[in-house]
């Protein structure tokens, strides 16, 4: 409205100026501010496309306590339910907060990113491609937006009917914050933050087959692994902690798969400033899958597979039958390689 009040009264003033040789249009040209139409975005589209090769597929919102808040797309809805199983995992298993999430399509081999904002016990999410400095920037604008739209409210106990209501001006927030987002193109650069860290530190690895465990082993005392019963055997604790985690860990796997086609390369975990945790899947020759779970530098995660995958090409190199014994070897040679060091530089 104060645009079109300022044109306004620059149009009245010009008119009492323009004199008998002058036309209005003449003493206008070049002063008035013509709007420019901006272009509509759909937020309730399966595929939002963005500029440079950037797209959205899902903005999504739930509560740490599993209530599903805001999704634009019914077709990734899925992708909240496994952001409250990540985070359960990040904040007990992992100890730090749930950050960003990597995934390669098993069908075209392309690798989308799921990025995580965890604040006031709201987790916001943004799925697609993109640069993260820009995804964040969206996560903290949804954030913003969403906590004045739910002020004084119970987020937990919400009603359908207020659901409803927070759906559709949120909607009409996140077109608005897009078109900003466009406008943004070169205001953050797409350069990384460099680790701290200069080695990639192991504190688990596992072996699985079509989403069974082989192999499972639990290195040092970092990780909080709670498991049922009481045991006097430190062995036994050992074994009962690897199998869980190991349970939990392949049940991430297949229902990333089973829901979305993709299996995950890594998730992340923040500790701290630049400060990560990773639980990393690399997909070997005959449905074989190696998991880690790391700390530090995720840029060592490929130098520290390329030394490990020799030591497994003998034993993957049929699938997997259900025996296990021909593994106990390989159990043996993994558990000496790494108590000679967990770290990788």
């Amino acid at each position: 409205m104060s645009d079109l009040y300022e044109q306004k009264q620059e149009y009245l003033d010009l008119s009492q100026k323009v004199g008998t040789n002058s036309t209005v249009a003449e003493k206008l040209q070049g002063k008035v501010r013509v709007k420019q139409r901006e272009e509509d975005i759909s937020i309730e589209s399966d595929f939002i496309a963005l500029s440079k090769n950037e797209y959205i597929k899902l903005l999504g919102i739930t509560s740490v306590n599993r209530t599903q808040l805001y999704h634009n797309s019914d077709k990734y809805i899925y992708f909240l339910e496994l952001t409250n199983n990540l985070d359960f995992i990040a904040t007990s298993i992992l100890g730090g907060e749930l950050d960003k999430m990597t995934l390669i399509s098993e069908k075209t081999h392309e690798t989308e990113k799921i990025l995580f904002l965890v604040k006031n016990d709201i987790i916001f999410l943004v799925y697609g491609i993109f640069p993260d400095k820009k995804a964040s920037w969206i996560l903290e604008q949804m954030h913003k937006y969403f906590m004045d739209l739910v002020r004084d409210k119970k987020i937990d106990d919400l009603t359908k009917y207020e659901k409803h209501q927070i759906t559709l001006k949120f909607n009409s927030i996140l077109k608005f914050i897009l078109r900003e987002y466009t406008k943004i193109q070169d205001v953050f650069s797409d350069q990384e933050i460099p680790y701290v860290e200069n080695k990639l530190k192991v504190h688990y690895f596992g072996l699985s087959s079509r989403s069974i465990g082989v192999i499972s082993l639990l290195f040092g005392d970092e990780l909080h692994v709670e498991f049922p019963g009481n045991f006097d055997s430190p062995e036994e604790i050992q074994e009962m902690k690897e199998s869980m985690l190991t349970a939990k860990i392949e049940a991430i796997a297949a229902n990333t798969l089973g829901n979305t086609g993709a299996t995950p390369r890594w998730i992340a975990v923040k500790l701290g400033f630049q400060n990560y945790r990773f639980l990393t899947f690399k997909k070997l020759q005959n449905d074989y899958y190696a998991s880690l779970l790391s700390e530090g530098n995720l840029g060592k995660l490929e130098k520290m597979e390329a030394q490990l995958e020799p030591l497994l090409k003998s034993a993957i190199k049929h699938p997997f039958s259900g025996n296990l014994k021909p593994f106990n070897q390989l159990k043996t040679t993994m558990a000496k390689k790494f108590k000679e060091s967990r770290e990788f530089f």
